[in-house]
């Protein structure tokens, strides 16, 4: 029997460098390395701030070096003191100075020096799709909402198919849940709800006397709470304490969990050399920033502190010239047959491969790019996840973190802050993704096919076969893509009449109903007015042709009519909307102030980017009832919600037509 090497649990920052936590054989070690802390610097003109160096080498070692970037080498210094150092630097030279790998991650740094990184074994592959990890986790859930009450109420702890249940008073609760987990010492904690318990957890145990086990050195760094704009719409990111050496997962609150789970995670942490703590509570936006900064790191490449590659001026005519984003083929509203839908896997990633897109490049395009050389393996993996995935659904996670990951690569090179991005590669992506569509639809109208819809990096064909078309697009572009077969699509109109890019639903021919931007997706949405339309839709997937969609629509007309009469006697809890609140206050008196005025009463904080559930109690007034407080309902808002809803499924049968409110039948 081979035996297997240690596996990295978890890294975390101690006073001068960092603990390494490993697992062998059941057995935690807690490894301490020192990691000294520097960061790079070099003067345009040394003579100039020859006193500025001379008195950093009194106070500090400072030790000459030659500093590679992106852009090439130079000459400088390696300087081993802290931020502060490095910020007294920037003002004393006004700027001048260029420093790098000031606030590159302490982990981050030992990891890529020792060659080791959390989420994997030591000495094996680390962009690799390896299963072979101890993913064996508790379950912790408490009964007690942590914005209303500082009581958690009844804690169960799941454990190797047993349940301990902690129950009592709140000092009662805490000491049996604590005394629990440190006995049954679990390595990885799935805790719905943890970051906005973990604040409460850590001060009452503090002011009880009772040990935190949540944390296996009894220390709990924390991380700051924020919201951002993203994408197009506002996020917020909770704040929490983050254990150590114990890996405690939000899995409410955590996008990268609920898209990548337990494998993902660690995936990400190899990836990135960060811990797992970490990884499942970042955005994919700074997973990919900090791959980057990690395959720089191994590289020898410094990372600029701050950004010194800025825009250059253009003049306002040229940049709508030049940058006109994505490509767009703007649809008819209308029910198509037998259509497939071609998407490119990894669009934007595979055009900075193939085209050597990186900010060095732009001036050089002959030398090797910095982000396409870091971005081939992901894509290689993401290959591999793929296919593994169709045989054994655990890749899905692995695949579902290379994704995020991918996706974000494209806008993280546009963002102001990126250490290697620019808005000129930005820019140059999107041409060439353009130039790409428009050929791919001129390929299928030269094949005698037709382009229904295109959107970035997805085309709907009608007309052509299906492995034909795909065999034709990947040739002439050279990038791997998907194919899926409908029998039907139905394009939703606009409020102006023309079709909607992002508003569609079909029936693939394994008889399933695919859908976007419809009420059944929409999380905005009632459960009772979801459910409604997805029976609907239920009754369209029976039919396969165009010729017979007619027959279901007595069906749908009844479900209408039911749903529409029996609103008044539905539970309230199904007619709770979950909407993301985008402001801290609004201008006009409206619902979504309404919600944060009850909440404000109610002694909850909401911050932009949070999810706010309520039920509209009198539309007219502006009147609402929170999800835990609820009374009545305004029931002609909800029936105009049946309405909408009822309409997006029976422009299948009108055409261009929509049923409305006083349409039903």
């Amino acid at each position: 029997m081979v035996k297997q090497k240690p596996f990295v649990l978890d890294i975390s920052r101690s006073r001068d460098g960092v603990f390494l936590w490993t697992t062998e054989n059941g057995r935690l070690t807690r490894e301490s390395h020192a990691v000294p802390t520097s960061f790079l610097a070099s003067f345009p003109d040394e003579h100039q701030h020859y006193q500025l160096i001379e008195g950093l080498e009194s106070s500090y070692e400072v030790t000459p070096c030659t500093i590679r970037t992106i852009y090439g080498e130079e000459t400088g210094y390696r300087i081993y003191a802290d931020r502060d150092v490095a910020e007294k630097i920037e003002m004393q030279t006004r700027h001048q100075a260029r420093l790098y790998n000031v606030d590159v991650r302490t982990e981050q740094r030992f990891c890529a020096t020792a060659c080791v990184v959390p989420g994997g074994r030591k000495g094996e592959r680390r962009v690799g799709a390896e299963l072979k990890v101890p993913l064996e986790a508790m379950e912790v859930t408490c009964t007690g909402d942590p914005y209303r009450t500082e009581e958690p109420g009844k804690v169960l702890l799941r454990w190797h198919g047993k349940t301990t249940r902690c129950d009592g008073p709140v000092r009662q609760v805490l000491d049996e849940m604590m005394d629990s987990i440190g006995y049954m010492d679990p390595d990885i904690i799935l805790f719905p709800g943890y970051d906005a318990w973990s604040d409460l957890f850590c001060r009452l145990t503090k002011t009880s006397g009772i040990p935190n086990t949540l944390s296996r050195t009894g220390h709990f760094p924390s991380l700051q709470s924020r919201s951002y704009f993203s994408y197009g719409r506002m996020e917020h990111r909770t704040g929490a304490r983050i254990p150590e050496g114990r890996i405690i997962i939000d899995t409410r609150q955590s996008f990268m969990y609920r898209h990548g789970d337990l494998r993902g995670i660690f995936l990400a942490s190899r990836l990135t050399g960060l811990s797992p703590n970490l990884t499942s509570r970042l955005t994919p936006g700074t997973l990919v920033s900090g791959y980057e900064v990690y395959e720089a790191l191994l590289r020898g490449i410094a990372v600029p502190f701050r950004k010194s590659d800025a825009e250059a001026y253009r003049s306002l005519p040229d940049m709508r010239l030049l940058y006109r984003g994505g490509y767009m083929h703007k649809p008819v509203p209308g029910i198509y047959a037998d259509v497939t839908q071609i998407d490119f896997t990894s669009f934007y990633p595979s055009i900075i491969v193939t085209y050597n897109l990186s900010p060095e490049t732009l001036a050089d395009p002959e030398q090797e790019g910095f982000l396409p050389a870091v971005l081939q393996p992901l894509l290689d993996l993401r290959q591999e996840t793929k296919q593994r995935k169709k045989q054994d659904p655990r890749y899905s996670g692995m695949d579902g973190i290379l994704k995020w990951m991918l996706v974000t690569c494209f806008g993280y090179t546009g963002y102001k802050n990126a250490r290697f991005g620019r808005i000129e590669v930005h820019e140059q992506i999107t041409r060439n993704a353009t130039a790409i569509l428009k050929n791919c639809i001129a390929t299928v109208e030269e094949n005698k096919g037709k382009v229904i819809h295109a959107i970035i990096d997805c085309l709907f064909v009608t007309g052509m076969d299906d492995t034909r078309l795909q065999a034709a697009l990947e040739t002439i572009t050279g990038f791997h893509t998907e194919s899926e077969l409908y029998d039907w699509v139905v394009i939703l109109p606009q409020a102006d009449g023309s079709g909607s890019y992002g508003s569609y639903y079909g029936r693939l021919t394994s008889g399933e109903i695919k859908m976007r931007g419809i009420a059944a997706r929409r999380t905005d949405m009632p459960s009772y007015v979801r459910r409604m339309q997805q029976e609907m839709l239920d009754c369209l997937a029976t039919v396969p042709g165009i010729d017979d969609i007619s027959s279901v629509k007595p069906g749908i007309d009844d479900l209408y009519r039911r749903y529409f009469d029996d609103i008044l006697d539905a539970d309230l809890s199904d007619l709770v909307i979950t909407r993301r609140i985008g402001r801290e206050r609004y201008a006009k008196r409206c619902i979504a102030q309404a919600v944060l005025d009850r909440y404000r009463q109610d002694g909850i904080t909401i911050r932009p980017g949070m999810n706010a559930s309520y039920l509209v109690r009198d539309e007219k007034h502006h009147e609402i009832d929170p999800s835990w407080d609820l009374t009545t309902i305004d029931a002609a808002y909800y029936r105009r919600l049946i309405d909408r809803a009822y309409g997006e499924v029976t422009y299948a049968f009108a055409g261009n037509k929509q049923y409305t409110a006083s349409q039903h039948p």
